[in-house]
């Protein structure tokens, strides 16, 4: 399958083409929508209609209709991602959370996003799991998501923690979600690795995790007791030698300057001590072996020091294995700027559907769309236009048709000739980034998701007006 990450009308029949809705013509309704949804940036779903009357009322119909559910959207797009991950010999499967908040009439049925239970904004709290390719660095899709609305009734009850079982609470969509993760993948989650941030580093799901033989990299929170060891986990380690040392460049950003980074880095295999629970809990923890690394700034020359101490089944007799596992979790980041591209790219948070089940479904659609804001911006990314055998760049035919180059060239290069051989696909990302507002301040040579998206966009108008003018005869090829 081929996603055409360039041709919205391609990329939205192979994502939303084969969902279950009851009927062909709501699957119909449903690729037609997200559609008109690509060709805009961060608009309403009647602004995306153009004002045409009837494509407007058909797509609040489709979006009204309780025939089905927002989940059946969702497992459609699911489906899809877990069959292009068959292919793929590594996966990292990302995982992470985050809030959509509404003050709308609707937010009267959704629930807490803080802890302030007078707050006029409520909604959602989503989980969502990310498949990459770990080798290439690209996103595949959504492999699971939970989204729920935090009732009313539960604010001030955080101390009451100790006495809910592990099962009945929040934290436990990590382990739901690996559930589903297993589920869809099958065989194909031995070559999956899981990568969570620090709020993942519960003793049940790593129990969990362990004791199904699932692959993961977890950031450590807790620094928990060991057996045969007198000190305690984050000491244990940081005591052994160091594996290796190695380099990254900080980018620039707010308070913070640019500066390039020594990391030292340790590992040791470890077995944990399970924490006290309740003695009638349902989940009985036990000791857990595993590997530890440890990775930290060797002379930081600001009060941040940079350190990361991650929890993994990888192995590390190596410095080039360790090093593998650091890299995996430095992509934990791609998730976040799915959040960032669900906000502000696609818009979620300005979404006004006057019912929450409504709601529901367009924050489904619009997730994959987000999706594919970062997939647009992997397609043009700089590391994966050159040539693998002598660092020699593609051509820009590679990834634009021979119109948008040109179009992109008269658009951005103003009053120069066109070139007769077409330029290369470095100069592509550069052009289209420039017309998206890039100006390379932070020297990085690399544009954000943001600044890609428009500039595409952008490009995209000007290609169908070229198209348009054309087809009134103003102008001839």
């Amino acid at each position: 399958m081929n996603l055409n990450i360039n041709e919205p009308a391609a990329w939205s029949e192979a994502i939303f083409g084969n969902c279950a809705l009851g009927d062909k013509r709501l699957t119909r309704r449903l690729i037609k929508i997200s559609n008109q949804l690509l060709n805009c940036q961060d608009i309403s779903l009647a602004q995306s209609c153009e004002g045409e009357g009837a494509q407007i009322e058909g797509s609040y119909r489709f979006i009204r209709n309780e025939r089905f559910t927002a989940d059946q959207i969702a497992s459609g797009g699911y489906d899809v991602t877990g069959f292009l991950a068959q292919t793929v010999p590594l996966l990292l499967a990302i995982e992470d959370s985050t809030s959509l908040s509404y003050t709308h009439s609707v937010s009267e049925e959704l629930g807490l996003t803080s802890n302030n239970k007078s707050a006029k904004k409520r909604g959602y709290i989503v989980h969502t799991t990310m498949l990459m390719d770990a080798e290439k660095e690209k996103t595949l899709g959504i492999i699971a998501q939970e989204r729920w609305c935090r009732p009313v009734e539960s604010f001030g009850k955080r101390n009451t923690r100790t006495k809910t079982a592990y099962e009945e609470k929040e934290s436990y969509k990590w382990e739901k979600n690996s559930q589903e993760l297993e589920r869809r993948l099958g065989g194909k989650l031995a070559d999956t690795i899981t990568i969570c941030d620090r709020e993942a580093d519960i003793y049940e799901y790593i129990q969990y995790k362990v004791m199904n033989e699932h692959r993961f990299v977890v950031r450590a929170s807790h620094d928990r007791k060991l057996k045969d060891a007198t000190e305690e986990l984050f000491e244990h380690v940081g005591n052994e030698k160091n594996l290796g040392v190695y380099t990254i460049e900080i980018a620039q950003k707010a308070q913070r300057k640019k500066r390039v980074a020594e990391l030292e880095v340790k590992a040791k295999e470890v077995t944990l001590k399970p924490p006290k629970r309740r003695a009638d809990a349902p989940t009985k923890l036990q000791e857990i072996t595993l590997n530890v690394v440890i990775v930290k700034e060797k002379e930081p020359c600001t009060g941040q020091v940079l350190e990361w101490i991650l929890l993994t089944t990888e192995p590390i007799a190596s410095f080039d294995e360790v090093r593998k596992i650091i890299r995996y979790y430095e992509l934990r980041w791609r998730i976040e700027d799915f959040h960032k591209a669900w906000k502000s790219g696609s818009g979620v948070e300005k979404l006004r559907m006057q019912y929450a089940c409504n709601l529901e479904k367009m924050i489904v659609i619009l997730s994959f769309l987000a999706i594919r804001l970062l997939q647009l911006k992997e397609y043009f990314e700089p590391e994966q236009i050159m040539l693998d055998e002598n660092d020699v760049c593609i051509s820009c035919e590679e990834l634009l048709t021979e119109v948008e180059w040109k179009v992109l060239w008269k658009t951005v290069e103003k009053n120069k000739k066109l070139p007769l051989i077409p330029p290369d696909a470095a100069w592509a990302y550069q052009a289209i980034a420039r017309l998206g507002g890039w100006s390379n301040s932070k020297q990085t040579g690399k544009a954000s998701w943001a600044t890609i998206w428009n500039g595409w966009s952008r490009l995209q108008e000007r290609v169908e007006g070229f198209f348009l003018a054309q087809d009134i005869g103003v102008i001839k090829m």
